[in-house]
């Protein structure tokens, strides 16, 4: 069986790269990285709820804005949005036409407005700066759009350019790190104040957002409970705590495996576990299956990759997933100095529109978007119910050198809002 390769082979090879988490700077959720171990789990849970999640640098505010990389090129402030963009970044023209017949005169407001101000501002860093942080357009800076006139989710009233930091480029399009100096947004954010740039017609440029984190009243109980969570996830298989959620995930997936394909010879299985535990599509070739296996079995095999896997996925982070969104709700209200100058008014604003928008969904939706939205209340309910929706989308963090994100109830109410205004 030459098709697939020996799980212990492949495992010793690929490994290393599949505890990297993605691009370069992804902003992930701990549950959603799999080469964190049980130990990091539990730090960063005790971290959280003790008020102290400056593991290397301050935590700050994850905003709910619009995205937009900025770069100086040729002594002009160029701009991009995606690979290729970053590859051949946009003129301020040719930005604004990319937006001019956008169906929502808000979110064309929002980039063109943006642009015009950045164009002016960017441009008055030190010549310096502009050659070491931008490098003639090779490297770019990550900012978000917040502008009160078009909110998301989050309803902010202020309009605002908040500098993420630097990301560099290999010229390609392709994002290879964060800057070498990891205060760049503050940095440049600093300058451009100095200079009075900070300013202009429509945004003010801000740093990140740092947030005030306090130590929970419950601490000792919910610090306990917590652990004995994980520690319990981390049991079922004979796990430790230097062990990574991917050995979970795989002890996991080949239990399902050995219970809905119990005669499968072992090195199809082994190729399963690849393909559902982690994500390698190509050292299992589903089509020769055809050769193994018998008819009735490479059916019921097609149709899990290709009608429940999604379902099965779901089922094997959701307790991973409760965890940290709860853990994240905690957290959330134990911090302050959010971006929305009044957090109590909007996290009661977007209470009551959730609450209102959910019985008009059970009353008149249709049977997906109802059951969409039972799904949610529900997960909403298990990470703290109503009073856990805040005024901000969580909270940002980098631990061992990847930046996380603590989200609390925000997934549950995107989701939920996504399901009420869009049926999806």
């Amino acid at each position: 069986m030459k098709y697939i390769m020996l799980f212990e082979q492949w495992l010793a090879e690929r490994q290393p790269l599949l505890l990297e988490g993605g691009a370069a700077g992804h902003m992930m959720h701990p549950f959603d990285d799999t080469g964190l171990t049980f130990g990091d789990l539990k730090t960063m849970v005790t971290a959280g709820l003790s008020g102290n999640l400056t593991f290397s640098e301050d935590p700050t505010e994850k905003t709910d804005g619009q995205n937009v990389f900025a770069t100086i090129q040729d002594g002009e402030v160029k701009f991009a949005r995606n690979k290729t963009e970053l590859k051949t970044p946009m003129t301020l023209s040719q930005f604004k036409d990319k937006f001019k017949d956008h169906p929502s005169p808000l979110v064309r407001d929002t980039f063109q407005f943006a642009a015009d101000d950045l164009a002016s501002q960017l441009i008055q860093l030190p010549k310096s700066a502009q050659e070491d942080y931008f490098r003639d357009g090779l490297d770019f800076m990550n900012m978000e759009l917040i502008y009160s006139l078009n909110p998301n989710v989050i309803h902010y009233d202020t309009n605002v350019i908040q500098f993420h930091g630097i990301k560099e480029t290999d010229g390609q399009g392709n994002i290879t790190g964060d800057s070498r100096d990891p205060a760049a947004a503050r940095t440049l954010a600093k300058m451009l104040q100095q200079v009075n740039a900070d300013l202009g017609k429509t945004f003010k440029i801000i740093p990140p957002k740092i947030i005030q984190l306090m130590k929970d009243v419950n601490f000792a109980d919910n610090a306990a409970r917590f652990i004995t969570q994980i520690d319990s996830l981390r049991n079922r298989y004979g796990l430790g705590d230097s062990d990574t959620v991917s050995k979970y995930n795989e002890m996991w997936w080949r239990e399902q495996i050995d219970r809905n394909f119990p005669g499968l010879d072992k090195q199809v299985k082994e190729g399963l576990v690849l393909r559902w535990a982690y994500d390698d599509k190509k050292t299992l070739d589903m089509r020769a299956l055809a050769k193994i296996v018998d008819p009735d079995t490479l059916a019921a095999i097609k149709k899990f990759d290709q009608e429940d896997f999604k379902a099965k996925f779901k089922e094997n982070v959701e307790p991973f997933e409760d965890i940290f969104l709860e853990v994240g709700s905690i957290v959330l209200k134990n911090a302050t100095d959010f971006l929305a100058a009044s957090p109590e008014i909007e996290a009661r604003r977007l209470r009551a529109e959730i609450i209102q928008a959910a019985d008009n969904i059970n009353k008149t939706g249709s049977t997906d978007q109802v059951a969409k939205v039972s799904r949610e209340l529900k997960r909403l309910e298990r990470i703290g119910g109503i009073d856990a929706v805040l005024p901000t989308e969580g909270i940002v963090f980098k631990y061992n050198g990847k930046v996380y994100k603590l989200t609390g109830a925000f997934a549950a109410i995107n989701q939920l809002l996504g399901a009420i205004k869009y049926g999806r």
